[in-house]
Parts: structure tokens; sequence; C-alpha cells
């Protein structure tokens, strides 16, 4: 099979698949490839914001205390192959196109979500690769998710939640955050992220199901030195620093830091200085990320009202004054909120389209900036960044791209 019809393969399956009431669907089609994830380890992480920062935070760490790790994230940043990674590389095309074409003589009807074979052929490299540990992230929810197949993970991982995906997993934060907690499991260590807004029901689930808690405690945290750059920090006396900026990224990092607390106490031996270099060097593509300096460009994925909140935050903290945004937007996602957020630091926005199928009308999009008394301007997706440099240089005002992984990953895609 051609790397191409691999794609094709993959492809002819929707990206949702047929509705799921249950997890039957995906443990038949693993039952007949011989049930991989019997095979693996797990640390399951869940949750709206941040579980993908932790997962290469804990990637790296892992990576660097010697263990042989597997990494399955969602969705995709540059390419399809770099949801799937063994020690921090994309799993080669060749075997790749193999699995999957084992997996076409196997697979009957088109019911499977895109994400279900992805994790299916995810679980059959682990196994080949003699995967140590699998760092394993939801794709929505957690109680119905694919991942949540696994039996009994090492960790379960409960990042921060807040209003997304709404039609899917309820229309509050109590029914978002029940959903997430599907993934804890009887007796599994449970670790909570700090100012987590579903921590009540995540901890009620935790003691109910007879687990161990750790919860990262935000007041253990000693702020050094925030910003757009990176962020020095002291947590439980020890300093540590990330390369990935935002009060935000010291959360994902401490949580991080506790799971590595609850792998220690199972017998791993993650050692100190390990875990020092594997936050260190965590640079997640698409995550408060720096494409150049002068005139400085910044691009982040935050999509929903937490992480454009969180983007505007870090902008103002860490310079103050105003930037030059180019937004783009998925018509799925709360635009009139993010617009809000975003207003407090924006003196001029280009809106664009066309970088994913079901992204927002440019003109819609403006109309929420143009809302909040923020001057907005529509572009076409190959303009934006030319009109933008050219009126950072004349104001010396720094440029933003935000507003979805999936222009995040146009643009990466670009350079």
């Amino acid at each position: 099979m051609t790397f191409e019809n691999a794609m094709k393969f993959i492809s002819s399956f929707t990206k949702s698949g047929e509705p799921v009431r249950n997890l039957d669907r995906i443990a038949g089609l693993l039952n007949q490839v011989g049930n991989p994830q019997k095979k693996l380890k797990f640390i399951h992480i869940a949750g709206t914001n941040g579980k993908g920062s932790v997962a290469e935070y804990l990637t790296n760490i892992l990576i660097q205390s010697g263990y042989r790790t597997g990494t399955l994230t969602s969705p995709y940043i540059r390419h399809y192959q770099d949801r799937i990674r063994f020690n921090g590389q994309d799993i080669p095309e060749k075997i790749l196109c193999e699995l999957c074409e084992g997996l076409q003589a196997t697979v009957t009807g088109t019911s499977y979500s895109q994400f279900e074979i992805t994790m299916v052929i995810a679980f059959l490299y682990f196994v080949r690769k003699n995967a140590d540990i699998v760092v394993l992230e939801t794709g929505i929810g957690g109680l119905l998710d694919a991942t949540n197949i696994i039996e009994k993970p090492l960790v379960s991982v409960l990042t921060s939640v807040s209003k997304d995906h709404m039609e899917i997993l309820g229309d509050t934060i109590e029914k978002i955050a029940a959903q997430k907690a599907g993934i804890i499991k009887p007796g599994c260590p449970v670790v909570i992220s700090p100012f987590n807004k579903g921590g009540q029901i995540f901890g009620q689930t935790a003691r109910e199901k007879h687990c161990k808690i750790f919860c990262s405690d935000f007041d253990e945290i000693d702020f050094c030195a925030v910003g757009i750059t990176g962020n020095y920090f002291f947590y439980h006396d020890e300093d540590y620093s990330t390369k990935m900026g935002g009060v935000h990224q010291v959360e994902n990092a401490v949580t991080a830091i506790e799971t590595v607390e609850a792998l220690r106490e199972q017998g791993f031996a993650v050692p100190e200085d390990a875990v020092k270099a594997g936050l260190g060097e965590t640079i997640v593509p698409g995550r408060i990320q720096i494409l150049q300096e002068n005139p400085l460009v910044i691009l982040d994925g935050g999509h929903n009202a937490d992480g454009t909140e969180a983007l505007a935050r870090l902008l103002q903290e860490d310079r103050g004054g105003k930037y030059i945004g180019i937004c783009g937007m998925t018509g799925t996602k709360d635009a009139d909120t993010a617009a809000k957020n975003l207003s407090a630091v924006f003196s001029k926005v280009f809106c664009v389209d066309g970088f994913t199928p079901n992204a927002l009308p440019k003109e819609q999009l403006a109309g929420y900036f143009r809302k909040y008394h923020t001057q907005a301007e529509t572009s076409a997706l190959e303009d934006a960044l030319p009109k933008a440099l050219k009126l950072a240089e004349s104001s010396e005002n720094p440029v933003v791209i935000c507003g979805s992984l999936y222009l995040a990953s146009w643009y990466l895609n670009q350079r």
C-alpha cells in the first residue's frame, strides 16, 4: 500500500463515525486485531485545555528517564503522522502503510471514526515497538471516548475544563466534567490540575472509585519569571523552567510533576534531572510559539474561551500595549467570547477563513470583533501575514496569529 492509499483508507471514514452510545464498536475492532491495548501500559489524559501540553511534558520526561515511550495526541499539527509518535519521532510512512494495509483487510463497513482507526494503528505500532509506557490523550470527552477502552491506566490525568464541544458533552461545566471523569478507573491514581473547574466532580468520582488523588498545589508555586519566551518557577522547593510561556503552562507543568509522583509510587524510576530536562525542552507547535523575532510573530492554537483568555492575559502581562491580530476560527467554537477576550489586546485584527472546510466565515468573525470596538478587516488567508507584518513594521506592534489549531497548522505548513 502506498502512503497516498493509506491516507485514502483513513479518510474513507468520517471524523466522528456513527453515533456512539457505548464502547462496543471499538472493543470489537480491537478484538479483531488481537487487543493490542492489553499489552500496553498507559497514562490517560482528559480535559478541555492543557492536555496536549501535559502529554508532551510527560513524553519528554519519560524519554529522558530512558523509557520506550509511545504518544497518541489529537489533532495533528503539521501532518497526520505527528499524532502517533514513538520516543518523540513520528510513525514512519512505511510502517503506517503496512498497518493500514493489514487493518483494511480486517475492517468491514464505514461506521468507525477516523480517530478510532488512528488509535488502533497507534496501539499496533506501540506493541510492535515494545513501548514501556504510552501517553494517551483523549479525543473528545472521556466516558465514551474510544481511548476509554483501556482497562487500568497507570494514572488518569484530568486537566482544566471549560465549555467546548458542548453539542457532544453537554452545555454546562458539570456535564462536561462528568464526561471527562469517565476515564477514572477503580483503584487507579488520579491527578487533577490546579484551578480546575471540574475539580469537585473529579475528586468526588475518584473517591467513589477508591483512587488516590494527586492534586497540583498552586500555593506551592513560587513564580520567578513568566512570559512569552518561557517560565521559571519553584515547586515544592525545586526549580523548574519551561520554554512554553504563560501561567497556564506552569499549571500544566506542575500537573506533569504530580503525574511523575504517581508513577514513582508505582516503582517507575524517574530522576529529578529528567523531570527538569523534560519540562525545559518541551515545545508544542502552535502553543505560544514564536515564529520570528523581528518583527515578533507569535502563533497560538487556543480556540475556546479559556484558551483565548489565557492568551490575552499572557500578552497583556508580558509587554502590555497592543498587538496586531490574525484570527480564524471554526464554526463550532464560541467566536463571540474569543473576540471579546482578544479585543483587549488587539489594536487591529485581520480575519481569515479557508484554512479548514468548517471555518467560520471571515465576515462573521470580523463582526464579532467590531462588536467589541476592535478594528477588524477581512483578508484572504495568504495575504493576512504580509499585511500584518507591514503594519507591524510601521507601528512596532507584534503580530499574533490565533483562533484555531487548524489555522496554526496552516501557517506551520507554509514554512
